[in-house]
């Protein structure tokens, strides 16, 4: 074995050396310290039976998490802002547990070390090596280390689509029972399980929004944190017209409709510019697919006749 293979498999050690110490000495320090964790938090008390359910969902992944928490100030963000702005992104991708933070950070580390040590590992068994080595596996890492933010981009757009698109049907119904005589609260509630099996992700946030009502959060302020943890500005617009019609004493019924009908017209308008964008996206597909294979079945037959019979011609009168 070469020196340099050597000092390859040599960094890739100490990489998961590095990685199992860390994981080792968390778990040995939150083993051994429980009753300190109790005395910190005083409110922590047993488990003394089934109770109501959270309104923050437990991640699967919340051990690891947890364990591997001290690793994550390598990329905690600086400011107490940007950590709040990277819980705000991810509560509306739906991932609002106690150590979605720390879950998130551990994957973004996770796959950039992974995204290196394979890189060093295929590097090795190659014959020829691959130069520049040390700019590839940075790409390496900075692949590895945002492919998480991309996906969590990605499913924060499907769930605002999700919302989107279920909102006119869900305001109607809750026009419908308002209008029928139920309370703003039951309503939502009623039209949350309505509306559960075609839009299960507004159904969700409209059950949370009501217990949030339940458990003494004010109505306006419900639809707030509901229009700030989806991040969709129809439910902005919905959560100041309520608070206009709370304050004013306006009716919800007729509030609710408008509000209805204007998001009806504005998915319209964005479905009638997705359909005009649609001449300007196949002009290239267009042009470079559909029209060299119809000239070459216009034009090739009259080609192939010119180069048989002209051709020859031509070149006898030489």
């Amino acid at each position: 074995m070469r020196l340099d293979e050597m000092a390859l498999w040599i960094a890739t050690l100490l990489l998961a050396g590095l990685g199992a110490l860390v994981t080792g000495v968390a778990a040995v320090l939150r083993r051994a310290a429980p009753l300190a964790e109790r005395l910190a938090d005083p409110s922590a008390a047993p488990d003394l039976g089934p109770s109501v359910p959270s309104l923050v969902p437990r991640a699967p992944g919340g051990t690891l998490a947890r364990l591997l928490g001290p690793a994550t100030r390598l990329a905690m963000p600086m400011t107490a802002g940007e950590v709040e702005r990277l819980r705000l992104r991810l509560a509306q991708a739906g991932r609002r547990s106690e150590h979605a933070v720390t879950s998130h950070l551990v994957s973004k580390l996770l796959l950039a070390a992974v995204a290196v040590g394979m890189f060093l590992w295929a590097n090795a068994q190659r014959a020829h090596r691959l130069e520049p080595a040390f700019v590839i596996a940075v790409l390496a890492f900075a692949g590895g280390y945002y492919l998480p933010d991309a996906l969590l981009a990605s499913r924060t757009r499907a769930r605002q689509t999700a919302i989107e698109r279920g909102l006119p049907d869900a305001l109607d119904l809750l026009v419908t029972c308002v209008e029928a005589g139920l309370g703003l609260d039951a309503a939502l509630q009623r039209v949350a399980g309505e509306v559960h099996r075609a839009w299960p992700v507004l159904a969700d946030e409209l059950r949370t929004t009501f217990l949030e009502v339940k458990a003494g959060i004010s109505r306006i302020e419900a639809f707030r944190r509901l229009a700030g943890r989806t991040g969709v500005l129809d439910l902005r617009s919905l959560s100041a017209t309520l608070a206009q019609t709370e304050l004013f004493g306006t009716s919800v019924a007729v509030a609710l409709r408008v509000q209805a009908e204007g998001i009806r017209v504005r998915r319209m308008q964005r479905a009638e510019e997705r359909a005009a964008y649609v001449g300007v996206k196949m002009t290239l597909p267009l042009v470079l697919c559909i029209l060299p294979t119809l000239f070459a079945i216009l034009i090739g037959p009259a080609v192939l006749n010119i180069a048989r019979s002209l051709l020859p011609a031509l070149g006898g009168a030489r």
